[in-house]
């Protein structure tokens, strides 16, 4: 049989990261994840089992609330043996020819950051055609489909996820035969989406991102990464189950996006500062809060989240009031009382969680 059309997929533009500028960023992380932070790792035993038949590439997919997941959403898929991804980054957070060469180097391709509508299609379009060359040639690859990390301390919500890099793991399935023959040098791979997510005990930027409207975050450079690494503490590290996309052609890119995003937010855990910061807010505006007026509000919130206690991490349902405000203290946000300058960072680490309290009451505005 005669193929219709041809499919040609141009190679990724990607470094083969055997060299002493990756090596060197990979002991970095390494020794940060060991030393530096608490990781607590969950992964679908799936994901190495997939790997270790062969076949299989993956789209790796997470909500966004730190530029720390860009490296230290690795070293748990090193240490269990799985290829290490290509990431996406916005263009806008490496500056200077110089780190655009060496981020490339390790491993990082450019996501364009528009600032128009026509931009905005061009970005989509290479991003698309981007993913289409990395899962085509056999490279995982790893983006991060919110496209900021200030959609929680901005609008309290986890943002949408942008369509263009599922509709590239949707069209490489749809297209596998054309493409193949075009290109003989490729062999045929299934195509998997695998949903992350990284929950924090304190969030790096926190401050910074919950600053008045008009001022920027900080982007991170080579000095900022051991100082935001030492500053993090507890994380928790989630791989869900990998989606296998030929499971989903009845789906359009929109479809698949939104699919993809329903599994990221159900591996989002819940922790002591979540709960105690929705709890404070619910006593607001009140300056003075009681030791047992909060006690109180946290057991109201822990009730309202008991159909998700397999989601509980730091605490459990049986735990003392007192103590999950204590735990929660450590992120150096204080829980005695209610500070009115930290409303803000307070709202942000309650939203984190807002996605299982839908329906309740609003907390402070």
């Amino acid at each position: 049989m005669v193929e219709r059309f041809s499919y040609s997929v141009a190679a990724p533009d990607c470094s083969d990261r055997s060299n002493a500028y990756f090596w060197t960023a990979k002991t970095i992380v390494m020794l940060g994840h060991r030393f530096l932070v608490h990781p607590h790792v969950e992964m679908d035993e799936e994901i190495a089992a997939l790997k270790r038949r062969g076949g299989a590439v993956f789209l790796y997919c997470g909500l966004h609330k730190s530029l720390w997941e860009t490296s230290g959403i690795l070293p748990p898929l090193h240490l269990a043996g799985v290829p290490l991804p290509y990431i996406g980054m916005g263009d806008n957070l490496v500056r200077g020819r110089l780190f655009r060469y060496l981020s490339k180097k390790i491993g990082a391709f450019f996501v364009r950051r528009p600032t128009n509508r026509r931009e905005m299609l061009e970005s989509a379009r290479k991003l698309r055609d981007d993913v289409m060359s990395f899962i085509a040639y056999g490279h995982d690859v790893m983006v991060f489909p919110e496209g900021t990390r200030k959609n929680i301390p901005t609008h309290g919500r986890y943002g949408d996820f942008f369509p263009a890099a599922f509709d590239a793991v949707l069209e490489y399935e749809r297209n596998k035969r054309p493409i193949l023959v075009s290109n003989p040098e490729l062999e045929a791979l299934e195509a998997f989406i695998v949903p992350f997510n990284v929950d924090y005990s304190r969030v790096r930027e926190a401050e910074e991102m919950v600053w008045e409207e008009g001022t920027k975050p900080r982007t991170l450079h080579v000095l900022d990464s051991l100082s935001m690494i030492r500053n993090i503490g507890d994380t928790y590290l989630s791989y869900g189950t990998p989606i296998r996309v030929a499971d989903h052609l009845d789906l359009d890119r929109k479809g698949l996006a939104a699919l993809a995003r329903q599994r990221c937010l159900d591996l989002v855990k819940i922790l002591p500062v979540n709960v105690a910061s929705r709890a404070i807010l619910e006593l607001a505006p009140a300056a003075a809060v009681s030791p047992t007026a909060l006690n109180e509000a946290v057991q109201r919130v822990v009730v309202a989240l008991r159909p998700y206690a397999d989601r509980f991490r730091g605490f459990g349902l049986g735990d003392a009031q007192a103590t999950i405000v204590r735990c929660a203290a450590q992120v150096h946000v204080d829980f005695r009382r209610l500070v009115p300058e930290n409303i803000a960072l307070y709202r942000l680490y309650a939203s984190y969680i807002s996605h299982y309290l839908e329906g309740l009451p609003a907390t402070a505005g």
